[in-house]
């Protein structure tokens, strides 16, 4: 043997059950004892410490202190299904899975969880969709992008001052005409906003990738209507393998869920304190402002995203669509001559317009700063426009 291995199971600072293998060059009397007993000691570590090369490097140290010549050590971390027993490699910030193996939904923990996923519909839907287009499908990919969805209850105390505008008449005394004036006003309000929402986080840390925006507001409208049915095993087993990894706790979620239910109360507080004003509002000032969230359910649900390329003409072009309806998110187009022509026209246009703009400030004798700054937004939206009628592709 050329090499010594070892494999523990042990659970990690921060609660994770793990498993842990390793791989040391060349092989050695005592060696494989050692790195056990080595395992077992950096499985005290946290569960993102035990990835990277620092891992690997101070094994490698640890092992040498102890006097073996080793000239390389490999380590690999990967989780177990409590259900079936088949290893998982799941990323450091994975928080909840889906064993691709026997459908099996859990923490990383060993807790069971319970998903929900909305039915993806099929992939000729997809490629109907782009042949709607005209073009013809590439590449089609399915992925089950994980949210945690919340059902709120919300409510505020508020008191604001409202600086507001209102329309006085002056004068009409003997032969003195009547004159409108505009007079400025503030006034004291106070009362309580309440309303309900449903507020969807994404449980990936860069779902941009995912769809976005669209995508989360997609999540909340449908939540609203069709909320997506609980999965077993058996019925989440098929899609596991597309179904992606949420890497935000539900504690962490339901904080931004408050955090953002906070910042819409106070922007309907604002409202509310607006329309008590009898004038053209100015401005608003919350004095006094006591939000309450109260969660009402919290639940994990996944998304089908549709991601897929297809070719029109002699460009190759990508486009996303979620749900079984196949619902448009981003879709590339080409562009056309006549468009590539009116952004060209306009991008003259937008260059004369500013060069007429700057021409009038120097008779009038305009600030050289105003003049350096109408001359330069002139110049970045000419220049946006004429970029753009040369972009191989528009985003609808």
């Amino acid at each position: 043997m050329t090499e010594a291995r070892a494999f523990v199971a042990e659970t990690t600072a921060d609660g994770r059950l793990v498993y842990l293998s390793a791989v040391a060059r060349p092989a050695q009397p005592g060696l494989e004892q050692a790195l056990t007993d080595l395992l077992h000691e950096l499985a005290r570590r946290s569960y993102s410490e035990l990835h990277g090369d620092r891992v690997r490097f101070d094994a490698i140290r640890a092992l040498k202190s102890l006097g073996f010549a080793v000239e390389d050590v490999e380590i690999a971390v990967s989780y177990r299904c409590p259900q079936c027993g088949a290893s998982i490699q799941l990323s450091p910030e994975a928080v909840v899975y889906v064993c691709p193996y026997c459908g099996w939904a859990g923490d990383v923990r060993g807790g069971k969880i319970e998903v929900r996923v909305w039915q993806a519909g099929h992939r000729g839907l997809v490629e109907g969709f782009v042949r709607r287009l005209g073009g013809e499908p590439v590449s089609v990919e399915l992925r089950y992008v994980p949210f945690w969805v919340f059902e709120a209850s919300v409510e505020a105390d508020y008191a604001a001052t409202v600086v507001y505008r209102r329309a006085r008449t002056v004068g009409g005394y003997g032969r003195q005409p009547r004159e409108t004036r505009y007079v400025r006003e503030r006034m004291k309000v106070s009362g309580r906003v309440q309303f309900k929402a449903v507020r969807a986080v994404p449980a990936r840390l860069h779902v941009e990738v995912f769809g976005g925006e669209e995508l989360r507001l997609w999540v909340e409208r449908k939540w609203s209507f069709q909320q997506p049915p609980a999965l077993g095993a058996e019925e989440a087993k098929p899609i596991a393998p597309s179904m992606l990894a949420p890497e935000l706790s539900k504690e962490v979620a339901t904080e931004v869920a408050v955090d953002t239910l906070e910042d819409e109360a106070a922007d309907e507080a604002r409202s509310a304190a607006r329309r008590k004003a009898p004038g053209h509002v100015e401005e608003v000032r919350l004095e006094r402002f006591s939000p309450s969230v109260t969660i009402e359910q919290g639940e994990l649900a996944f998304a089908p995203y549709w991601f897929f390329t297809f070719r029109k003409g002699s460009g190759l072009y990508s486009g996303a669509a979620v749900g079984s309806e196949i619902t448009p998110l981003r879709i590339e187009l080409p562009l056309s001559n006549a468009e590539r022509a009116a952004r060209l026209a306009g991008s003259w246009l937008t260059a004369a317009g500013s060069g007429l703009v700057v021409e009038l400030a120097l008779r009038w004798q305009v600030d050289p700063l105003v003049l350096l700054l109408t001359a330069g937004l002139g110049l970045l939206a000419t220049a946006k426009l004429a970029s753009s009628a040369f972009a191989p592709a528009k985003v609808g």
